[in-house]
């Protein structure tokens, strides 16, 4: 276990900042932090790590057999960057799960199934799961375990920030002009004030990772994914089914038992206040709301900001872990 970590960032400016942020509210030992730029940032985008300037560089310029850990939140054309970061005996921290579907590359929802941790060296490559399937097994993995379960059906509500930086600017650019009555062009896809079938066909690869994770799992899972005109927060109506009668006092206490997740008995929690509420307390939970109780099972309502817990927050749960085991 080393004493001091010389950790780096490789994300979009907006990630990186939120990694940065909550870094410094963190446990790990940080000698030094600095940023790769696979995403080149503005001449105006800078970070601040306890009082000092974040050093941005090159990817190409970074020697790999001196830093210890990596985020990494890069897609599949810049995994080449990954693997020579790993071979050199850097620990990479996936956060996109571009390397998720190898098998000797562990996929973790950090408090949900830490224990196949384990396989870190195997490339020296940890797993961050995608924000859906993490929120979905916060929310529900205590009571799938019980065996109770063995349906799922899950409506994912996708904010432009799931996309990319890019999506959240093209989606405030076409609010902004409409409300401006300046019209999209005819090829434009449209984003603002509207709702839509989730562009990226990643179904598959979401149901990969809830196997991966439940391997011996014969809970049959549906996801729909929608997108939605929502800047940032990941939105999830969930319905969990049994084939008996059901006790929904069971969730009630896993929920309360959880320290990352929030149950609102008397109010409805939207993306749109979770931000508001995260502005005003700086807490990064799950919120959980609108509980339905089914005879055979149960309703409810999710809501995380999927930038800044999903893959921020859970990303650095995700590197102290991996850093207490000796990694």
């Amino acid at each position: 276990m080393q004493a001091k970590l010389n950790i780096v960032i490789a994300a979009e400016f907006e990630l990186a900042e939120k990694i940065v942020e909550l870094l410094e509210k963190g446990t790990l030992p940080i000698e030094t932090l600095s940023v790769a730029e696979i995403y080149p940032f503005n001449e105006e985008q800078g970070l601040r790590f306890n009082n000092r300037a974040v050093a941005q560089n090159s990817i190409e310029e970074i020697d790999w057999t001196l830093v210890h850990y990596l985020f990494f939140a890069g897609e599949t054309k810049h995994a080449p960057y990954l693997a020579q970061a790993a071979d050199s005996g850097c620990v990479v921290i996936d956060l996109n799960g571009i390397c998720a579907a190898l098998q000797d590359v562990p996929l973790i929802v950090p408090g949900f199934n830490d224990e196949q941790l384990q396989d870190v060296r195997n490339r020296n490559i940890v797993s961050l799961a995608d924000p859906q399937i993490s929120q979905l097994l916060l929310t529900c993995g205590e009571m799938l375990g019980r065996g109770e379960i063995n349906r799922l059906l899950v409506s994912s509500i996708l904010p432009a920030s799931y996309v990319n930086a890019e999506q959240v600017k093209k989606l405030a650019g076409q609010t902004a002009r409409l409300l401006n009555g300046i019209p999209l062009d005819d090829d434009e896809q449209r984003l603002a004030f509207d709702a839509a079938p989730f562009k990226l066909n990643n179904t598959q690869r979401l149901l990969q990772q809830f196997e991966k994770i439940l391997p011996n799992s014969e809970i049959q899972l549906v996801i729909h994914q929608l997108q939605s005109a929502v800047f940032y927060g990941l939105g999830q109506q969930v319905t969990a089914l049994s084939d008996f009668q059901t006790d929904s006092s069971g969730w009630q206490t896993s929920w309360e038992q959880n320290p990352l997740l929030q149950w609102h008995q008397n109010s409805i929690v939207t993306p749109v206040s979770n931000g508001e509420q995260q502005q005003e307390q700086e807490s990064d939970m799950i919120h959980i709301s609108d509980v339905i109780e089914l005879e055979n099972g149960i309703q409810f309502w999710s809501v995380c900001d999927e930038q800044r817990f999903s893959l921020a927050l859970l990303g650095i749960k995700l590197a102290e872990k991996v850093y207490l085991q000796g990694y």
